[in-house]
């Protein structure tokens, strides 16, 4: 997996090298580090696989959980405000409360929802890495996938939906490429895909015919949507429409020309989200053509001498704008 920023950055100051880990990149970085120790195609995931994947988790939820509270204030992460000052937080000089008194004060006062299930998982999961760490750890294989699966389902949810949106774009531009690895390393995760697919089947029910293949995550779970598509597996949100039928026809496309996938501009909302190919959970095997602006499908486009998509009318057989242009060149009026 590719390390970027989130991985920190080595620098020179004056009293010599130093190696800074910001709270939201340092978080991000165990997660990669856990989805590297659980993502492997090569071979079977060992027990110390397991045993770093548990403790990098369990590191990833308190900082990444802990870092969402020091956005909204630093004093939200301490334990007892009583026994200290912003100097002393400045300085790192406190006490930091508990995971489970973070996973609290991230809901009762910072307003982010917090499910029951995600609450309990990341407890189950505090538990397994307490024995681990203090007494030793004698569990099934099964086990521990499924409990790092499920607070990895959690965090992915959390990051995606509370905390990259509260960064400021640069930051957010810098944490982009490193969880999208996280998100393309987590679908060979067999658990944590298995779990995610089993909760998604209720809540994609009755919109197979606008779910499609994420060009993030490969899953079928992307709902195009007018106001604004959504993986429900990543999760991950594409507000522009033009991008995201970029991203649809350059990640599927195909050099056998009849799964052949482009994109070009709508005939209908005149915006650069038509996608020509989409194959879409209601009928994988048949390829259609869709906007991921309007959602408007077609049939019977042909492309132009400009490589530009067109539904032909009676008395044009190019598209709008080559029309246009020989209505003008001609001094038609």
């Amino acid at each position: 997996m590719s390390r970027g920023r989130s991985s920190g950055e080595r620098s020179e100051g004056a009293d010599g090298a130093r190696v800074d880990f910001l709270p939201v990149p340092n978080g991000i970085d165990y997660l990669s580090e856990v989805v590297a120790r659980l993502a492997r195609a090569d071979a079977e995931v060992t027990p110390r696989d397991l045993k770093y994947a548990v403790l990098h988790l369990q590191a990833a939820t308190e900082v990444l959980v802990k870092a969402r509270l020091q956005i909204e204030h630093w004093s939200l992460v301490v334990k007892d405000l009583s026994k200290c000052t912003k100097e002393k937080y400045d300085r790192g000089e406190f006490e930091s409360a508990t995971v489970a008194e973070s996973m609290r004060r991230l809901a009762d006062m910072v307003g982010v929802p917090v499910r029951k299930d995600d609450r309990e998982a990341v407890e189950e999961l505090t538990k397994l890495r307490n024995r681990l760490q203090h007494w030793g750890l004698q569990e099934t294989v099964a086990l521990v996938e499924k409990r790092a699966a499920s607070v990895l389902d959690f965090l992915l949810r959390f990051v995606d939906e509370h905390l990259l949106p509260a960064l400021g774009d640069e930051q957010l531009a810098a944490m982009q490429e490193e969880m999208d690895a996280v998100r393309r390393g987590v679908r060979d995760i067999g658990t944590f895909v298995e779990a995610r697919r089993t909760r998604l089947r209720d809540e994609l029910k009755g919109l197979a015919d606008t779910t499609v293949r994420c060009p993030s995550c490969y899953e079928w779970a992307l709902v195009v949507k007018q106001e604004g598509s959504r993986c429900h597996f990543c999760p991950r949100d594409w507000e522009n429409s033009e991008h995201l039928a970029y991203a649809y026809a350059e990640t599927f496309e195909t050099v056998s020309i009849e799964d052949e996938v482009s994109s070009g501009d709508c005939p209908e909302c005149w915006t650069r989200a038509l996608v020509v190919g989409v194959r879409t959970a209601a009928a994988p095997g048949e390829p259609i053509d869709m906007c991921f602006n309007c959602t408007e499908v077609f049939t019977g486009l042909r492309l132009c001498s400009c490589l530009e998509y067109f539904l032909p009318q009676a008395e044009e057989d190019i598209c709008r704008r080559c029309w246009d242009r020989y209505m003008d060149m001609s001094g038609i009026a």
